[in-house]
């Protein structure tokens, strides 16, 4: 592992085929693109960042390209590797709704403490909003441009016992009640 030409080991690839949604040949062909991309075999936050700025070139990508890479880098080692790559990839995009919908809740529940609080539902919707850039969110209708706002609908549509923070429970039966939440919630990212 390392170099570009490197190939997969043997229990890696077994393991990703167990528990993602690719299948063996498309396996080997994302790790192909992925070491071509990355020949260390890892990427950094630095490299992460990059790369989502190439595709919100408007906005500022930064903070929510964090977001996403400390939900990529399950091992907490500081770089996301191919396997924490396609898990990841394939939860958010072959996922079923359900699977997408607790990759987020992880996303937004950034101290890891098994729920959302309005602070870190707002942290999360500010960095949306920054890599969207001011030209997307002034095209927003007037009471969705403000991270706050939003907020507050969020919460008042998931919030049931109004205890100022959300379980994920209360994420994944909110979701299922109400499709457009799920497009806020993931903002468009997390496509069926």
């Amino acid at each position: 592992m390392g170099k570009s030409g490197s190939k997969l080991n043997k229990k890696t690839l077994q393991d990703l085929i167990e528990n993602t949604n690719f299948s063996e040949e498309e396996i080997k062909q994302l790790y192909k693109g992925f070491h071509r991309d990355c020949p260390t075999g890892k990427v950094t936050l630095k490299e992460f960042k990059y790369i989502y700025g190439r595709f919100f070139p408007s906005g500022n990508a930064d903070d929510f390209a964090k977001h996403v890479f400390r939900t990529f880098d399950t091992n907490k080692d500081g770089y996301v590797d191919f396997s924490e790559f396609l898990t990841a990839v394939s939860m958010t995009s072959r996922g079923s709704v359900e699977d997408k919908l607790r990759w987020t809740f992880g996303m937004y529940d950034l101290d890891k403490d098994g729920f959302i609080t309005r602070d870190e539902m707002l942290n999360i919707l500010e960095a949306i909003y920054d890599m969207m850039g001011p030209e997307v969110i002034e095209s927003l209708p007037p009471e969705e441009r403000c991270p706050a706002k939003r907020r507050d609908k969020i919460f008042e549509l998931l919030d049931h016992n109004d205890d100022h923070i959300i379980t994920l429970e209360e994420f994944l039966e909110g979701a299922q009640r109400d499709k457009a939440l799920v497009e806020v919630l993931t903002n468009g990212i997390l496509k069926k």
